[in-house]
């Protein structure tokens, strides 16, 4: 209870959130920019696609599409940067931080995040998150279309989580328990803008 009310804590907080936050703009910067003809291609291959022109492949990978839409593309960069949006979404949700959320979620997503914190709040009910790791972070699928570029990246983490009622009993979850987690997040972005912000657009469960 003394660290919430300890300004020198209060101060590191506003730290932390700084840094991640710096993080997360570098992070954003790794397509091309406007002018850049590559960003103008329809040729990428896609699930959501039923065409197709004299330059896509099926055999082609994730990691050769984004070199399509960017051959100076940092794959270790973006992972990491990917890595760290990952588990600080997840601190976001579990602290009910809709503020923080907002930066770095789409419109429908925040919408189902905000949804399951106020009903947290309705029930009284607090969730508790230690965040070990990730072990694996590793791009699925990747494409641009119509001036947007969406790469998808599934994620293992191993991470403990257990949510309590208002009498600090344990309704979900198990805070002894470490759980592996897999989950796969499209991130996306228009290739347009002159300055590339990563938002999380969907996300799926394994």
């Amino acid at each position: 209870m003394n660290e919430t009310t300890d300004p020198n804590n209060q101060i590191l907080i506003v730290a932390i959130i700084a840094f991640y936050l710096a993080l997360l703009g570098s992070w954003s910067q790794l397509l091309p920019r406007s002018g850049d003809d590559k960003t103008k291609r329809d040729d990428a291959p896609t699930k959501q696609r039923t065409g197709s022109s004299e330059n896509t492949s099926s055999a082609d990978t994730p990691l050769d599409v984004i070199r399509e839409i960017d051959p100076n593309f940092d794959l270790a960069a973006f992972l990491a940067g990917a890595k760290t949006a990952y588990e600080f979404i997840l601190r976001a949700y579990a602290d009910g931080d809709i503020q923080t959320l907002k930066r770095l979620v789409e419109p429908e997503v925040l919408d189902t995040f905000e949804r399951a914190i106020a009903g947290r709040r309705v029930r009284e009910e607090t969730l508790q998150l230690t965040f070990i790791g990730t072990s694996e972070a590793k791009i699925v699928d990747a494409f641009e279309e119509d001036g947007t570029a969406e790469i998808a990246v599934r994620f293992v983490s191993d991470m403990v989580s257990a949510t309590r009622s208002a009498n600090d009993v344990i309704v979900a979850g198990d805070p002894q328990q470490i759980v592996e987690v897999i989950d796969t997040w499209t991130f996306a972005c228009e290739t347009p803008s002159t300055r590339r912000n990563w938002m999380l657009l969907a996300t799926e469960g394994e």
